[in-house]
């Protein structure tokens, strides 16, 4: 279903951001054990722009670099910067691409890389459909992978009861920092909205550093919480982990 939510617009901006599309963790002069475990300093994902960023702020919602290459064993430090993020890990098929993801997002501008373009169009004000929802980010969304399985299931968000990116049940999750807490729904804590990362700020402000180690090979969506960065900016990117073995689906 990659196409059920397009949203078509013309004349959109063009706004090209040229960052790196693909990082590899190099391990020369590492010292690796008998599994194969690399032993090496974390490779550095930055997970909104680094500071300054720039405006508006759908364009500061990415990954930097978006794509990249670790060793099974070794790890990923998501240096988060701005507001307002939640990160989720989900595995997915081998051969998954960006466009596999992104074409299950709320669509606009010229293609996937038109940040402003897509902004005019997949935002918070912007009402749609019978039931009038506002907001792009509150449509209902279904993520999936290469395999075109169900990775991330995001239910229409009515009265802010499904106010997160938040699924674990369609497929592996290894990391949901900002979800519902599990247990009594009449808990303050099991509150849907949980709270987002606190990112770097300036002029040199430190956000949070969100430090994974990938013990299984495979490819790994990474994914912003928040709906509006993720549904409407497209705030994801990829971790790939190598190994002797095969693991991965």
């Amino acid at each position: 279903m990659k196409s059920l939510r397009t949203i078509i617009t013309a004349g959109a901006v063009l706004a090209a951001l040229a960052f790196p599309a693909v990082g590899r963790a190099d391990d020369k002069g590492k010292d690796q054990d008998k599994d194969n475990k690399v032993v090496a300093d974390a490779i550095v994902v930055y997970f909104g722009a680094p500071q300054p960023q720039g405006a508006p702020a759908a364009i500061t919602h990415l990954l930097l670099p978006d794509d990249v290459t670790i060793h099974k064993g070794q790890a990923v430090n998501f240096v988060v910067n701005g507001g307002g993020h939640g990160i989720a890990i989900h595995q997915v098929s081998k051969n998954t691409t960006r466009d596999d993801i992104a074409a299950d997002l709320c669509q606009g501008g010229v293609n996937d890389a038109d940040r402003l373009g897509r902004s005019l169009v997949c935002n918070g004000a912007i009402v749609t459909g019978v039931d009038a929802i506002i907001g792009t980010q509150n449509l209902a969304y279904e993520i999936t992978d290469g395999k075109n399985d169900l990775v991330i299931d995001v239910p229409q968000n009515v009265a802010n009861n499904n106010p997160r990116v938040d699924d674990i049940q369609h497929s592996h999750r290894l990391l949901g920092t900002s979800g519902r807490a599990v247990g009594d729904a009449t808990l303050p804590g099991a509150n849907p909205a949980g709270a987002f990362l606190t990112g770097s700020a300036p002029p040199a402000t430190p956000g949070n550093r969100i430090n994974v180690m990938f013990l299984k090979t495979g490819r790994y969506l990474v994914i912003c919480m928040n709906r509006g960065h993720s549904l409407n900016d497209h705030m994801f990117g990829f971790v790939n982990v190598v190994g002797d073995d095969d693991d991965d689906k």
